[in-house]
């Protein structure tokens, strides 16, 4: 993993989100605890160029990234982004408290070697001490995070190809926890489960977050995509116009009864399996509050029903609302865009080591 070196400053990181269908990006303007989201732009994905998760052409992804680049007020060269998908992977530690500097990086090292289902010359490993364990006050929680080294060289040289330096690549999920932070910091204090859930084109990714860490994390193959051929499919329609019924929810009568229900049921299948597999690893037994985001969000009414269904309050954050400084031509859609402004939050946060 790549870091950041200076206390407090505003390098004026561009984050940057490698979606499915776009590519985001997302600047700030201020300092940290008083900042304002200066700019918020995308374009769309080469077709094909991103195949779960990773990049398999990164000539036409930079290619895209230069457009991108090009729509953004900041014009600083510093860039952080995330990996994601099945070549990630986190787990906390509990290690002995007494441990530190080169002897805790050691142990991890043998941890990782243990727990990584990865060759270890083909990752990149960082960690985090997150502080005393609940459980045992003898030991540390200390999470590992690893990532396929070939998944973070392709995007840092894809961003290199629009004359963008790395400087950061996380994890999408640390990412998204920063963002939900950042939008509702009373969270940070809480100790019950917050569930993040990232609605995407292509895949759903539930992460368990207690007391602002991120604990847990796993992705699914589900999203906004499955609606849409679900709306081609139920009405005969070509994917190209049931994606933009979809976005415009200008669908046909009895909708809810045909395609939207079974959607939304679905969903709820997939939230309730996380927060059992979720439970069953961790001495954990419920969810205390949901957080919605990415564009499978968006679709009108769901937060409501989803806490409706699962009785816990659901929230769904809007960064635009929120620290928008200007009126963005994108208003109303900030639930997509709170990886890449969790990634343009680590402008001001250092790295631990």
């Amino acid at each position: 993993m790549l870091g950041l070196f200076r206390e407090r400053a505003l390098l004026g990181l561009v984050g940057v989100d490698f979606g499915t269908h776009t590519l985001k990006a997302v600047t700030l303007a201020g300092r940290a605890g008083k900042f304002a989201i200066e700019s918020a732009v995308e374009v769309a994905t080469p077709k094909g160029a991103l195949v779960e998760h990773q990049l398999q052409d990164i000539e036409r992804v930079g290619g895209a990234l230069k457009s991108l680049r090009s729509l953004l007020r900041h014009s600083g060269s510093l860039a952080a982004t995330a990996v994601s998908g099945s070549h990630v992977f986190s787990r906390v530690l509990q290690l002995e408290r007494e441990l530190d500097g080169s002897d805790l990086g050691t142990r991890v090292q043998l941890e990782a070697e243990q727990l990584i289902p990865f060759p270890l010359d083909e990752v990149s490993i960082d960690y985090e001490v997150l502080g005393p364990s609940p459980n045992d006050p003898a030991r540390h929680e200390v999470l590992l995070s690893a990532a396929r080294t070939e998944s973070i060289n392709g995007r840092v040289m894809a961003l290199a190809e629009a004359g963008w330096q790395t400087r950061v690549v996380d994890v999408a999920t640390h990412a998204l926890g920063r963002a939900v932070l950042a939008c509702y910091p009373e969270l940070a204090a809480e100790g019950k489960v917050v569930a993040l859930l990232d609605v995407g084109a292509t895949t759903l990714s539930f992460a368990a977050m207690v007391r602002g860490e991120v604990i847990y994390s796993r992705l699914q193959n589900f999203g906004g995509d499955n609606y849409t051929q679900s709306i081609a499919t139920f009405y005969n329609l070509p994917l190209d116009e049931a994606e933009q019924a979809k976005l415009r929810y200008n669908l046909p009568d009895h909708h809810e009864q045909d395609v939207t229900g079974p959607h939304v049921n679905a969903l709820l299948q997939h939230i309730r399996r996380n927060s059992q597999l979720f439970c069953s690893a961790s001495s954990f037994r419920e969810l205390g509050t949901l957080v919605l985001c990415g564009g499978g969000s968006l679709m009108p009414e769901l937060p409501a029903m989803l806490t409706a269904e699962l009785g816990i309050e659901v929230l769904h954050p809007d960064p635009f609302a929120l620290f928008a400084g200007e009126s963005l031509p994108l208003a109303g859609q900030g639930p997509r865009f709170m990886t890449a402004f969790g990634l343009a939050l680590r402008s001001f946060i250092p790295c631990p080591r």
